[in-house]
């Protein structure tokens, strides 16, 4: 087609900023306490004259709460006489929910603040979105009035036509830019919820409050978006528990603004739930915004269309299922679509096809399919399943040393069966190397026992210190103190990362006693049985062995 998406220079969005509307101050006010706050409101407690009273910020009204002519009092009164310092009770003036707070306390943390996003008509029929910030500080006054911060960001859409206005960091103008697309950081809810966070950057449960879009928008260029339609998609595709969720509004008119037709017949044909995937989460389809017609953009015929609209709703993952099922060449059947459908949804999508493209070097595309589906039928549930272990099969074979081109092993007829029996043979084939390994390893370390037994040896006061023999001696070790010096140490001890030693009663030497652990010079462990501390005679006697082995290296050292 050849339009450029942003027909606006620079100095046309300057000129169009600088002819903006004015920010109805009084009106953002008024609805900031009235519906933004309106969860967050106070009753404040406090004496004056000799009397009590409490101030509510719902309706501004000091009310007293001591009254004794009997006509005036209610329930509500003597509800807040007795209430304490947080409790919610109901305003005797307005009625409103209201939480009770002492007014001699601190408040330096009482700030209600949130963001409104004020929607506004410009003269050449564009809508300026200006989010400002509204706060209603108590710190210093109970009385405090809500108040108005400064722009924090702006952004302008019109057909073929959008630009951003942000705060500078250098100074306090506001930056425009026609290049810059609008910030994801700042979504939208229609009503405000309770605030969560006094933060104007809007975290995802809280949002901008939107004042005047709806109205604003009837009367504007793009008055053709179906907003509700798309606001409820949204809302179904978080599936969230929070009424109202707040959605990337800036983001759906940004999309408006460049592909008006497109977007406003996509959610009007009922494919609000793939405009809401791109818009919301950033989704991808693949499709051709060149088009206007839907099933143009989507790259399908007006026979695949209706057919896809019968199954589901269009999504992304729906096209996504399409693109690969063309690309495989398999006939457009409901049958086929839900095979490709099925990955969309899987952890191993990338592991399944590439599976698939070795099945596709031996049969055909529907042959291919026709086998998955047959072993998924012999117990493996869904085609993801059996592509999933087709995967782990081919990389079994190759360990093997069998011919993955070859079609007798490529097509297996019981997939699961021959599954079982290559990692029954593997694991069999990795036990018998482990065993090989660990007796090079024995025997060498028999070779280098004698050396240890010179080194570590040491007898006084009815023990004796030894180090292990091998990995049997640990074994018996093991299940006499009852720890894991066999399964953890063993590995350890055969490649001299760490040295196992025996402390023995010298009247008793093949009874265990205590199980010491060396390294670097260093005792890591001494436990007796059950990982038990050891005994004190053992602890005086691991003292007398160290010094023996510093005074050996001393010696050796003289010498």
């Amino acid at each position: 087609m050849g339009k450029k998406l942003n027909t606006l220079t620079q100095e046309q969005a300057q000129k169009i900023w600088n002819g903006r509307p004015k920010l109805p101050e009084k009106k953002i006010l008024a609805f900031a306490h009235k519906q933004v706050f309106v969860n967050e409101q106070y009753f404040f407690k406090h004496k004056e004259y000799g009397h009590r009273y409490g101030y509510c910020t719902a309706c501004g009204k000091d009310v007293q709460i001591d009254i004794e002519n009997m006509r005036l009092w209610t329930d509500k009164h003597a509800a807040c006489r007795s209430a304490r310092h947080n409790d919610t009770v109901c305003c005797p003036a307005c009625g409103h929910e209201v939480q009770v707070k002492d007014a001699g306390r601190g408040r330096s943390q009482l700030v209600n603040a949130a963001v409104v996003a004020v929607t506004q008509r410009t003269r050449n029929g564009g809508i300026l979105l200006s989010f400002v910030g509204v706060y209603e500080n108590y710190r210093y006054d109970f009385k405090a009035a809500p108040e108005m911060d400064r722009l924090l960001y702006a952004a302008y859409f019109n057909i073929g036509q959008h630009f951003v206005a942000e705060r500078s960091y250098y100074c306090d103008d506001m930056f425009i830019s026609v290049k810059q697309k609008p910030t994801r950081k700042l979504p939208c809810t229609v009503e405000p919820a309770k605030l969560d966070h006094n933060s104007w950057k809007c975290t995802e449960g809280e949002g901008a409050k939107l004042l005047g879009f709806e109205e604003t928008l009837e009367k504007s260029n793009l008055r053709y978006l179906p907003w509700e339609t798309y606001h409820e998609c949204a809302q179904q595709l978080y599936r969230s528990a929070i009424a109202n969720y707040p959605v990337n509004l800036l983001g759906l008119l940004y999309q408006y603004s460049r592909y008006p037709v497109l977007t406003e017949r996509l959610i009007k044909e009922g494919n609000g739930d793939l405009v809401a995937e791109q818009v919301e989460w950033n989704c991808t389809a693949g499709l051709d915004y060149k088009q206007v017609v839907p099933y143009k953009a989507m790259r399908l015929t007006k026979q695949e269309y209706r057919m896809l609209k019968t199954q589901d709703n269009i999504c992304c993952s729906t096209l996504k299922a399409t693109k690969a099922l063309k690309k495989y060449g398999c006939k457009m059947t409901d049958e086929n679509f839900r095979f490709f459908l099925v990955f969309q949804h899987s952890w191993s999508q990338q592991k399944c096809y590439k599976a698939l493209d070795v099945l596709r070097q031996n049969l055909s595309p529907q042959k291919a399919i026709n086998w998955v589906n047959r072993q998924a039928a012999g117990g493996y549930g869904t085609p993801t399943n059996v592509l999933s272990d087709y995967s782990d099969y081919l990389d079994q074979c190759r360990r093997l040393g069998l011919d993955v081109n070859r079609k007798e092993v490529a097509v297996p007829q019981d997939l699961r069966d021959l599954h079982r029996q290559y990692s029954e043979e593997l694991t069999r084939r990795a036990n018998e190397k482990k065993i090989k390994e660990r007796a090079e390893r024995a025997k060498k370390l028999a070779k280098d026992l004698p050396k240890l037994k010179r080194k570590y040896t040491y007898a006084s006061s009815g023990l004796f210190i030894r180090p292990a023999e091998g990995p049997e001696d640990l074994l018996k070790e093991g299940c006499a103190q009852h720890n894991c010096v066999y399964s953890c140490y063993t590995e350890k001890y055969l490649d001299r990362k760490t040295d196992i030693l025996f402390v023995r009663k010298q009247s008793d030497p093949d009874q265990s006693y205590v199980t010491v652990e060396f390294k670097d010079g260093t005792v890591i462990q001494c436990r007796a049985d059950h990982n038990r501390p050891a005994p004190p005679d053992v602890q005086e006697f691991m003292q007398a062995w160290l010094a023996y082995l510093k005074s050996n290296r001393k010696t050796k050292a003289v010498s």
